[in-house]
């Protein structure tokens, strides 16, 4: 393994030193596609070696994988999907195919830049991507994409945890441009007792304006919060374990940027036990056209959205 740092510039901040958001997209309801002969052998070989058996059925489903999720998502950036100097994948549950998603956007995107993937950090997967991001941003970055990928196959027959089991195929983008206007504050996620995460969440929203601010709180948090949660709180379901909190900020995002919002998104992976959190002020501005997709949170909870 090489670890390497990169050398920072003279006052320490060569990049714009803050993230800001430029547009947010997302896609639901992509065709699946049949696996093909070799792909059955492949996942039977697979599990094989560990001593688990691939479903039969869940191959015969088929599949929408991440490169077709990041594929079907890219025409919806508005014209920020030309170019990148960062995108960063995070997903929580596998892919359905062998081989990594992000290389497809050097043949996709006219000037492409690096490229890598946050895993294995379940609910907290793009908090973290996010505040990679920044630090990125820190030194050279000026556009970074950040791909929330979402994908339902389950090909084992193995139990999956509860709050990683991802009901809809799905996927959300954030565009980070230094030249935009709507600001992200982001921190690195937090290791917190379950017991006292309702404390931290009562103390994020303590430090908030109530009036001005529409706090999300993803299906982790919701479930250690309990009853403690607040009456305030949109409470995002279950079902999208990546891509559910970024969704509501993706299908809110042209009515916040007309009138301007304060959004607090957080979220609790029990099994890690990490808590993470972010910030993002909406500057009120003409609105452009949203992207497609299905809004996750249902209609009691959409009443809670100011």
């Amino acid at each position: 393994m090489y670890i390497t740092v990169s050398r920072p510039a003279d006052d320490g901040r060569a990049g714009p030193g803050e993230l800001r958001l430029a547009a947010v997209a997302q896609r639901t309801g992509i065709d699946r596609r049949e696996f093909r002969p070799h792909d059955h052998d492949y996942f039977r070989d697979l599990y094989g070696t560990f001593g688990l058996t691939a479903d039969r059925e869940g191959l015969a489903a088929g599949r929408v994988s991440f490169t077709d999720l990041v594929a079907a998502v890219l025409p919806d950036l508005n014209g920020h999907g030309d170019r990148f100097d960062l995108a960063v994948m995070a997903s929580a549950a596998p892919d359905a195919e062998p081989g990594f998603p992000m290389c497809f956007l050097d043949s996709a995107v006219p000037d492409a830049g690096l490229v890598f993937g946050v895993a294995d950090l379940g609910l907290v997967g793009v908090f973290t991507a996010l505040w990679l991001a920044e630090n990125r941003s820190r030194l050279d970055a000026r556009r970074i994409l950040v791909f929330a990928l979402d994908q339902a196959s389950v090909l084992h027959s193995e139990p999956v945890p509860a709050h990683l089991r991802v009901a809809e195929d799905a996927v959300t983008v954030l565009v980070l441009d230094a030249d935009a206007a709507h600001r992200v504050e982001t921190a690195q996620p937090q290791p917190v007792p379950p017991d006292q995460v309702p404390a931290c969440w009562s103390a994020l929203l303590a430090g908030e304006q109530p009036a001005t601010v529409t706090a999300l709180a993803g299906p982790g948090l919701v479930a250690a919060c309990g009853d403690r949660l607040a009456a305030s709180t949109v409470a995002v379901p279950a079902g999208r374990p990546a891509s559910g909190i970024w969704s509501v900020l993706a299908a809110e995002w042209d009515g916040w940027r007309r009138t301007g919002r304060r959004v607090l998104l957080a979220d609790y992976d029990p099994e890690l036990g990490m808590f993470a959190h972010c910030a993002i002020t909406v500057e009120p501005g003409p609105a452009e056209p949203g992207a497609d997709g299905a809004h996750v949170a249902d209609s009691e909870e959409q009443e809670k959205l100011p």
